[in-house]
């Protein structure tokens, strides 16, 4: 008994497998944050880039429940300084950035205040706050 649970402890133990000898499953990752890992796997020039690559859903509008004929789109920050929309992360070096951070609607409007129907995408820099 104590050998075959050496047995299995050193089959999964070496290289990150498993008994089975499959490699042991990634952590799953939050869909509303890309950490500096996610993006140093990306091939991109810009942070809008890598978001389409990564969480393009980020930069769709929903038709919004409370104002359908509200016209706007997600509102970026950069450590905690409001840019703009999207268009904003076309000028943001992904190399820069420790994490990336989307805000559905009302996440967002309890963060910033009003005006996020479409909610916000939260950029903090390596050497943000």
């Amino acid at each position: 008994m104590l050998a075959a649970a050496a047995v299995a402890w050193a089959c999964s133990a070496g290289g990150g497998g498993t008994v089975t000898g499959r490699p042991a499953p990634s952590p799953s990752r939050n869909p509303n944050i890309i950490t500096a890992d996610e993006l140093s796997r990306v091939s991109a020039t810009s942070l809008d880039e890598a978001v389409r690559t990564l969480r393009p859903q980020w930069l769709r509008n929903a038709p919004s429940t409370i104002r359908p004929e509200a016209e706007g789109t997600v509102v970026v920050y950069q450590d905690r300084v409001r840019l703009g929309g999207p268009e904003s992360l076309r000028q943001i070096n992904p190399l820069q950035v420790k994490e990336v951070r989307y805000y559905a609607p009302s996440e967002a409007e309890l963060r910033f205040g009003p005006g996020h129907l479409h909610g916000a995408i939260e950029v903090t820099s390596i050497t943000g706050r």
